[in-house]
């Protein structure tokens, strides 16, 4: 009987452990994937979910045509004060579109100097043409200097290193 009260206590430990355990040593915060802001949390369509809303109070009634036509005014001004100031319809995707160009520059593994980057990670040839590839690092295949980004001919040794 003196065992199966010892067995008890054991596990009736264990488990206020289990429950106490997250409460006692919290785990690190993890950081959230970025995503763009909705379109109705932007100024721009702040001003244009007012120009809805108002033209809607109109048609139902519940605003004057003075009054719609104050409102009208004023939305209007603030609409385009912020499509002026760079807040276009292509604001969101400029967003989107810096991060999908962001993330696609961290593509690890080496790359073909025709075809882009290689599908394995650690080949020294290009499965297409059979080409060598650049190093993760842009290093010139031909002489080991470091080729800028935007160079299309080595610095070093004058190879093509992108295709132009």
């Amino acid at each position: 009987m003196i065992i199966e009260a010892v067995m008890a206590g054991v596990i009736g430990l264990a488990l206020l452990w289990l429950v106490a355990q997250p409460m006692l040593f919290p785990s690190a915060l993890v950081a959230e994937p970025f995503e763009p802001p909705d379109p109705e949390e932007t100024p721009r369509g702040q001003a244009l979910l007012a120009l809805k809303e108002i033209e809607f109070d109109r048609a139902t009634g519940k605003l004057s045509d003075a009054d719609f036509s104050t409102l009208h005014d004023k939305y209007s001004a603030v609409a385009i004060a912020v499509l002026e100031s760079g807040g276009g319809p292509a604001a969101g995707g400029d967003v989107i579109e810096a991060l999908i160009t962001t993330r696609a520059t961290r593509i690890p593994g080496p790359r073909c100097l025709t075809h882009g980057t290689s599908g394995a990670p650690d080949a020294r040839f290009c499965p297409t043409c059979g080409a060598g590839l650049l190093s993760a690092t842009d290093t010139c295949l031909g002489c080991g200097v470091i080729v800028p980004g935007d160079a299309v001919f080595c610095p070093g040794c004058g190879v093509r290193v992108k295709a132009a």
